[in-house]
């Protein structure tokens, strides 16, 4: 035995040593594997947290859009004011200008009403359109946005009551 393990001590060594350096890089792999998986999982922890706020993110420029656009089609026109007397005036509101093609008063109310405003116009924000009518009733304006010729005439209704 011991003429034996002369004459295979290299081999024996040999296999001894690649023995422990399999298992020595098995350890290290295992360490490195656990180690990468840890930071893989941080990694992904991380894109679905930038995924959630880019949600949240996303879904507020909605809403933001949504508003803007709301604001961007609303009739431009403000509430009736009373002036003075029988005279009302409504003014144009909002970012666009509008073309209005009438304003007309309730059926009762067509004989005690007076149109101060040449008709039909286009108007800015901030014009305003006056007209006099005697009573509080209801005038109902025929209009359009001035740069879409096409858009069929909507229909808004304004009252102005003389205030106490």
């Amino acid at each position: 035995m011991i003429d034996w393990l002369s004459q295979h001590s290299v081999e024996l060594a040999g296999f001894v040593l690649t023995l422990l350096v399999t298992i020595v890089g098995w350890v290290l792999e295992r360490r490195s594997s656990k180690e990468q998986n840890r930071e893989r999982e941080d990694d992904i922890r991380l894109l679905h947290e930038q995924l959630d706020s880019l949600q949240r993110q996303a879904t507020t420029l909605e809403e933001q859009t949504a508003m803007q656009r709301a604001d961007h089609d609303r009739p431009p026109f403000s509430d009736a004011e009373w002036v003075r007397g029988s005279i009302r005036r409504v003014r144009i509101e909002g970012a666009r200008d509008v073309h209005v093609e009438s304003v007309s008063p309730s059926a009762d109310m067509a004989a005690a009403f007076r149109l101060k405003t040449q008709l039909p116009d286009d108007f800015v924000p901030s014009e305003t359109i006056e007209y006099a009518i005697n009573g509080p009733g209801p005038v109902e304006f025929l209009w359009r946005w001035a740069d879409e010729p096409n858009m069929p005439l909507r229909k808004v209704r304004k009252v102005a009551y003389k205030p106490e």
